[in-house]
């Protein structure tokens, strides 16, 4: 299958992977206040104020729309595009130094929202776990199905004749 194909079908099954797994976490973390589907999918700083509200429809919905096509189609066609870049002899390596990559990101928002003045590490820290653990389910799941689909480890590596 091409490259392209198979990031995306790569991600479509990490995507519910990542999905399953912050529902999940969601389940144990209740007591402490957290939403962790809204930390992946937060629409708040893009749409203003009326998408800040998790209870209204339209924010729901729009959540699940920005979450399905950031982690579902953006970040696997990305993850194609320079996955013979990554280090690592498999998928399952390449895609979790992505996932580490993502997390990374994600990291320095949050460092910046600690010299704001808008949190603590302390406060972000259960999250920070919890997003490490999340990106790196997701980017082993998009590696290892993106490898299965297209049959090879990258377009760089030896051809396999069978």
């Amino acid at each position: 299958m091409d490259p392209v194909r198979s990031s995306l079908g790569g991600g479509v099954a990490a995507t519910l992977a990542l999905l399953v797994f912050l529902l999940v976490a969601d389940l144990f973390l209740a007591g402490t206040n957290l939403f962790v589907v809204a930390t992946f999918t937060s629409l708040c700083a893009v749409g203003g104020p009326p998408y800040c509200e998790l209870g209204s429809l339209t924010a729901t919905l729009l959540t699940f729309i920005w979450f399905g096509l950031l982690f579902a189609v953006a970040w696997p066609l990305l993850f194609a595009g320079f996955t013979w870049g990554l280090p690592g002899e498999t998928g399952l390596a390449h895609g979790a130094v992505f996932g580490l990559f993502l997390w990374a990101g994600y990291v320095v928002v949050s460092l910046l929202n600690v010299l704001v003045g808008y949190t603590t590490i302390l406060e972000d820290l259960p999250l920070l776990i919890v997003t490490l653990l999340a990106y790196l389910v997701y980017g082993l799941v998009l590696g290892g199905v993106y490898d299965y689909l297209a049959e090879h480890r990258t377009f760089l590596s030896e051809i396999q004749t069978s």
